[in-house]
């Protein structure tokens, strides 16, 4: 199963493969969409699931950067993905992290927003960062942490991957209410409603996704 290209979990021979330019270029969209995504929630204040989520609980705690921990984080899930997903797969993620963490620092001084409401930023975190992640999941890719692991219980029993990180997301809110205001985890936990849900609506291991 742990193959570099796993096409019993992803492909079927009338599968279409995406040619490299195709695949890099599918990747950098992603990322650039998960960036955005996490930017809009910082200028609100709030804070989404899996890494991601526990990265901007410790960056708003700590005074740290986002970037640089949301990275270090993810760390210890790459050796799961290598094992489980293939050497291309834990690459791919691995690159994938690295460019939202540089990404979404970068974003800031770029994108300045001086005013959100709470609501749209949630939506429109779920709705831009579902599609990124998407994308990166069709492009064998992800961005670590619970999302290898969400695949993974995808692709061995069947299980939607957004209804995997919703179990985890419900955890890490619980304990996000220590540090945040209940109106925060309450517009945090719709965001990551509309996230996992474009997800486990959109993600099938049967239809198209890179090799």
């Amino acid at each position: 199963m742990a193959t570099d290209l796993n096409p019993p979990a992803f492909t079927t021979p009338a599968t279409p493969r995406y040619t490299l330019v195709e695949d890099a270029q599918g990747l950098f969209i992603s990322t650039v969409q998960c960036a955005l995504g996490i930017h809009l929630l910082r200028m609100a204040g709030l804070v989404t699931g899996g890494t991601a989520g526990l990265a901007l609980v410790i960056a708003y705690g700590m005074g740290w950067s986002f970037g640089a921990v949301f990275f270090t984080v993810n760390l210890p899930f790459y050796g799961i993905a290598w094992m489980r997903k293939g050497r291309v797969f834990a690459i791919k993620s691995f690159v994938s992290v690295a460019a939202v963490s540089a990404l979404a620092d970068a974003m800031a001084p770029y994108v300045s927003i001086a005013h959100i409401h709470p609501g749209a930023a949630a939506v429109l975190f779920g709705v831009v960062a579902g599609a990124g992640l998407l994308g990166l999941f069709r492009h064998a890719s992800s961005l670590g942490g619970v999302s290898i692991v969400a695949v993974i219980v995808q692709d061995r029993w069947g299980i939607r991957a957004g209804w995997v990180q919703l179990g985890y997301d419900a955890c890490l809110f619980v304990a996000s209410a220590f540090v945040l205001e209940p109106m925060q985890v309450a517009w945090s936990l719709l965001g990551a409603l509309v996230l996992n849900g474009v997800i486990a609506m959109n993600h099938r291991r049967d239809w198209y996704v890179a090799a």
